[in-house]
């Protein structure tokens, strides 16, 4: 009975002990295999709900059997809830002692775009900053004699005037997700984490999921855009997983469907021949040139008969409308007279440049900057005529799931030399590349 009682105690101390763990992640992130520091981390408990954000320079998140603890040392004095945004965001001041303040606002070239001066009581202080344009600001306070600097990611501006202003003392209630307390982990819940980073202007990021058990390090290999944080990947009935880019409201995929396989499992046949591709009534597909390399780069080229078809997309998505490309490029700053123009529009604000990839077109590749991240590549077209193929490494092509006639159907087209983006119509035999769109 007493070696047993022994064993039990044992026992116990060893659950504690195992209750009790820490957990340190620390977070890291390369920009094509470069490292480069992380603006901000949002964490999200995928199993037990609620979301946390880290801000540069604190790059760790410790996570002990009581929940999330904060490394208070490392915590900035500067927080701003989003980031990025898109035209305003609440900014979260905390000061250990009162006195007078300074608050600053830059934007990328260094012009100072917003300013408050004036004093402020030991505690929390929230402001609410617009910014006029898009891009990177940096926020500065001086307060008793120290300079703390946070960058600020506006994906959007508001059209008045940048403004910063303050918005309430140790009461302010409209800081969302300020206190790590909000946020609670127990042992074996899944988490997502999504690193955001700055790189000539651009928001870069990358979201890694886990459930996390050891102390680690994590590091985000980040491309151009943000990644949708309730959905950063898709997959499709074929196994294939395709990255995903938040455009303004909407999800996109962030590659060029690969499918060969309808989602409630039927084939889609692939067509090599020529002329039985430029008389076919029905959906098909097939690889730039017949060939399987171009597949895994470009994606495959299907005719509108496989893209209206309501299974080609992954379950919860879809072909996107006319509508709905319209709304990708308002949010790119396409004027909204331009919108439901046919031909080349969105020259001025660089719509087409904003979603080229800067690598596999052809030079010029006048305007890219894949800002969007939208990541549109050089996939070519298949006439319909005679099924031959053309123009890769010139211009990519994308079917709507719009028809504009009985034999045509909405398309975009982006290529090597221009800024815009073209809006047009045309027959549904030829061969286009697919993205789809979230729910």
């Amino acid at each position: 009975m007493q070696r047993l009682s022994s064993l039990a105690i044992v026992f116990l101390l060893l659950l504690s002990s195992i209750r009790s763990q820490t957990i340190t992640i620390t977070f890291e992130s390369t920009l094509n295999a470069e490292p480069i520091p992380l603006d901000s981390i949002l964490v999200m408990n995928l199993t037990a709900g609620g979301d946390t954000m880290i801000y540069f320079p604190d790059n760790v998140l410790v996570l002990g059997s009581s929940g999330l603890n904060a490394v208070e040392a490392q915590a900035p004095g500067l927080r701003n809830q989003p980031n990025p945004f898109a035209g305003g965001t609440d900014i979260l001041v905390s000061t250990r002692n009162a006195g007078p303040a300074l608050l600053t606002v830059h934007d990328a070239t260094g012009r100072e775009v917003a300013v408050y001066a004036g004093s402020l009581a030991a505690g929390q202080h929230r402001f609410r900053y617009t910014a006029a344009t898009p891009g990177v600001h940096v926020l500065t306070i001086v307060h008793q004699g120290a300079r703390t600097a946070h960058r600020l990611l506006a994906m959007a501006s508001e059209p008045s005037s940048a403004a910063l202003t303050y918005a309430g003392g140790d009461r302010a209630e409209g800081m969302a997700k300020s206190d790590r307390s909000l946020f609670t982990w127990t042992p074996g819940d899944a988490l997502r984490y999504i690193g955001y980073a700055t790189d000539a202007d651009i928001v870069q990021s990358a979201a890694i999921d886990e459930v996390p058990v050891v102390t680690a390090t994590r590091t985000f290999a980040l491309q151009a855009g943000r990644v949708c944080p309730e959905s950063p990947t898709v997959t499709d009935i074929d196994g294939n997983v395709y990255r995903t880019v938040q455009i303004g409201g909407q999800c996109w995929m962030a590659e060029n469907l690969r499918t060969a396989t309808y989602r409630d499992g039927s084939d889609i046949p692939n067509v090599t021949g020529n002329t039985a591709w430029a008389q076919l009534n029905s959906g098909a597909w097939c690889n730039y040139n017949n060939s399987p390399a171009n597949d895994a780069i470009y994606g495959k080229l299907y005719n509108w008969y496989a893209a209206s078809n309501p299974n080609i997309c992954p379950q919860g998505w879809h072909v996107p409308t006319d509508a709905e490309w319209q709304q990708l490029e308002s949010a790119l700053g396409m004027p909204a007279g331009e919108l439901g123009q046919t031909g080349l529009r969105g020259g001025a604000q660089n719509v087409g440049g904003k979603m080229k990839t800067t690598t596999l077109w052809n030079a010029p590749n006048t305007g890219a900057t894949n800002e969007s991240g939208f990541s549109g590549l050089p996939g070519g077209i298949r006439f319909f005529s005679d099924g031959a193929f053309s123009s890769l490494g010139y211009s990519g092509y994308w079917w709507s799931a719009s028809e504009s006639g009985a034999e045509t159907a909405w398309f975009r087209n982006l290529t090597y030399d221009l800024v815009g983006i073209y809006r047009n119509n045309n027959l549904k035999w030829n061969g286009f590349c697919l993205r789809c769109v979230r729910d």
